[in-house]
Order: structure tokens, then sequence, then C-alpha cells
């Protein structure tokens, strides 16, 4: 699972120190693939060439293994991952490394190969690989898929994997069958990787989406922007910043799951604030009606301008106002706060008269507006950000990924927090 749109896409980043146990997890679990593969006792003497094809597969099923783990969403996972923008860089990246692998095995050959079994391995094994390249290109590069094709091929990676499983296990000239540490290894994670694409594919939209709505309010705030209010049957408990993923009952819509961040409310009621930027927001600008159903999982993330530091620096490009609004629509902040407001052409600048007022009741907070239809780019450039200022941004990729960069390589220390859209 990863994003589509631009502002599907607001899952947050932060720079400064957290929970490096996603990390572990990954290392760890490599570690001992490797070791596990690289001390296991072949069948038949192996070549140097055969042992390397041996561990390379086994890393490629472990990271296969690691992509379901972290395709569940798992709470635990996305705070040892520090926010599922996080988990899904690494989900991402270890696609990408595991489908070298598979690559690299395949080159090498197999110095082995006996008559009445080669058929076989070659089949499973050359099925395996089609597939897994055809699934993560799709997945991965075809930026025209709506996105609940995207997801259905996602959810099609258990079919490579567990082709892949076959043939390693009638193929391996380690044999995955007597018990070992190796097969006792393979199995299990082969075990959780399978239980966890069946939950993802199965079970994830009827457990998770457990709370209930009704659209009670849709304002279309500009022709690209919608804002719509939502009123659950229970309150939900959030921090103003946060994220939630919503399915929406109506029936010219796609139902499928797609993430927003809050842009106000208080638990019982939520707003969500909606840019055109994809086939889904386009039909929830053309189409949404009020007492239309939903259904909400979160939230997620971990932005939190109330345990940020007394001093504050706020930086929204366009639609990246969002998570600012939800705090500033429900809370008096104590913090001293500069906001840079960045958009394009006037009407971009949806909650400008808003903030203007708030800025004019409230002593500690300062806005910024930078219209870039007839002013230049917000730069940084000469701007010394001290130690006890803490920095929340939310906006393009490009632009917040940008200024993190100026700011981190101007002041190493610096806590940063940061929303960064992106395609997927």
């Amino acid at each position: 699972m990863n994003t589509r749109t631009a502002n599907e896409a607001v899952l947050p980043e932060k720079s400064s120190p957290k929970s490096r146990n996603g990390i572990l997890l990954i290392v760890i679990t490599t570690a001992i693939t490797f070791l596990l593969w690289f001390f296991a006792t072949p069948d038949q003497p192996m070549v140097p060439l055969d042992r390397a094809r041996h561990i390379i597969a086994g890393l490629s099923l472990n990271g296969f293994f690691l992509n379901f783990l972290l395709a569940t969403r798992n709470k635990t996972l996305e705070r040892w991952f520090n926010g599922l923008d996080k988990l899904y860089i690494y989900h991402k990246y270890i696609a990408i490394v595991s489908l070298g692998l598979l690559f690299v095995h395949a080159l090498l050959g197999d110095s082995l190969k006996t008559s009445d079994q080669v058929n076989l391995r070659v089949v499973f094994g050359g099925l395996s690989l089609f597939l897994v390249v055809l699934v993560i290109g799709i997945t991965l590069f075809d930026k025209k898929l709506t996105y609940e094709k995207w997801r259905i091929t996602h959810k099609l990676m258990i079919v490579p994997y567990v082709f892949g499983l076959y043939h390693a296990y009638i193929s391996s000239h380690i044999s995955l069958l007597k018990l070992s540490g190796l097969s006792i290894w393979v199995g299990s994670t082969a075990l959780l990787g399978i239980l966890s694409a069946i939950y993802i594919i199965f079970f994830y939209q009827k457990i998770h989406f457990k709370h209930k709505g009704t659209v009670t309010k849709v304002s279309r705030l500009n022709p690209n922007v919608i804002e719509w209010e939502i009123t659950l049957m229970h309150p939900i408990q959030f921090t103003k910043g946060q994220f939630v993923f919503i399915k929406v009952f109506q029936a010219e819509l796609e139902n499928a799951p797609h993430p927003f961040s809050i842009s106000g409310g208080d638990g019982k009621r939520i707003y969500l604030t909606t840019k055109i930027s994809g086939d889904f927001t386009r039909q929830l600008y053309d189409s949404l009606k009020p007492d239309t159903k939903v259904t909400i999982d979160g939230p997620y993330g971990f932005i939190d301008f109330a345990h940020g530091k007394k001093n504050q620096l706020w930086v929204a490009g366009g639609i990246g106002i969002t998570p600012f609004m939800a705090y500033l629509r429900e809370d008096h902040p104590d913090q001293k706060i500069d906001l840079y407001y960045s958009y394009q052409g006037a009407e971009a600048g949806i909650y400008k008269d808003f903030i203007d007022e708030y800025q004019n009741n409230n002593k500690l907070f300062t806005a910024h507006f930078i219209d870039t239809s007839v002013m230049p780019f917000l730069s940084f450039e000469g701007y010394t950000l001290e130690n006890d200022t803490s920095v929340f941004m939310c906006g393009p990729e490009k632009m917040i990924k940008g200024y993190v960069q100026y700011f981190k390589r101007n002041n190493k220390n610096a806590d940063i927090t940061y929303e960064a859209f992106s395609l997927r």
C-alpha cells in the first residue's frame, strides 16, 4: 500500500531522532537469513557460486516476506518506522532490491542441474521471476493506473511469492524439508508472509474500518478544492495533524480506501479538505453529496504541534495547509508561530481569510502569504534556524525536501517534521 495523488499522499516524515526498531527489523532478519543460508549444510557438494545463488534467493524471499508484513499497516510497525510514510519508503525499496536479487539469482545459473528436476525448477523459477517483474513494474511505474486497479495489482504479489517459495523448496540443494535452523526460519517467515498477504487481501478492510459516519456538509472552496464535514457515530481520538484512510459509499464513487489529512474537527465531527489531483478526487469534487455513508481507519501519523518547541516555524504549500488548519481551528496555541503559506493564484489560498483573522487575534501567531503567481517562490536563503525552534512543513515533495536539506545543512540538529506529497 502506497499513496497515489498529491493530497492523498499527506503522510508525515519525521527527521528528528525517533525509534530505530524498523531499521533493526530489516537488518536483523536480513542478517539471520544470510547467516543461516551461508552456514547451512547442503545435501550435495556445492561450488561457491551455487552457495551464493542460494543466499541471494534466500535474501530475496526474506525481502518479499518483509514487504507483506509492512503492508499490514500494523500500529506497532508504524511506530517502529516513525510513521507510515517512512515505512512505505522502505517497503518500496525492499521490493526493488528483492527484484534485483531475483535477477542476479537467475543470471548466475545452476551448476547442479539434474535432468529429472530441471523442468519444474525452470518453470516455477521463471514464472515467479516473470510475475514479480510484471507486478512490481505495474505497481511502481504505471502512473496512469487508477488507484483501485493499482491496489489490485499490489495484492497479486502473493502469486509470484508462492511460486517463488515452491521453487525454493523443490530446487534448493539445501533441504528445506528437514528440521534445521534454516528450514524453521524459512518456513516461519514464509508462513508469516502468506498470512500477512491473506490478511491484507481478505480481512484488513473488514477489521480496520470500524469508525462509521455520514457526510453532513460539502463546501466547494474553489474550482479545485472541496471541504467535507463528516459526523461520526462515535468520536474518534486524533492528534491535530494526523490523517485517516476513508471509504466513501456513494454509487458513482470508488469505495476503495484513500488517505487524507484531517483539516479540523472535535472528534465527533471531522473535516477533510481535498484538492483535485487524480480520478478519485475529481469524483469527490464533482459528485460528493451530504448523507453519504463513510467508514474510517485511523488515525495515523505522529505529527504533533502541541509537543513542539515554544518557537515554531510552519511552512505550507498549497493544499498542504490542511494539517495546520486542524490545529488552528480547535486550539489556541501558546507557542510563538511563524507560518509561511505558499500557493499559486488567489483562489488557491483557500484558508487565507481565516488565517488572516486568526493572526489579528493572536499576538503569538504571524502569517506570511506567498502567492507565486505574482511573487517569487518562497526561499529561506539567509534564514537562521535556531535550536529552540521546531519546524513543521507540508506540501509538494520537491518543495518540502528542498527546504529540509537547506535547514539541515545550516543546523544539523534541526527539529523538523514534514509531510511531503508524492505520487505513490
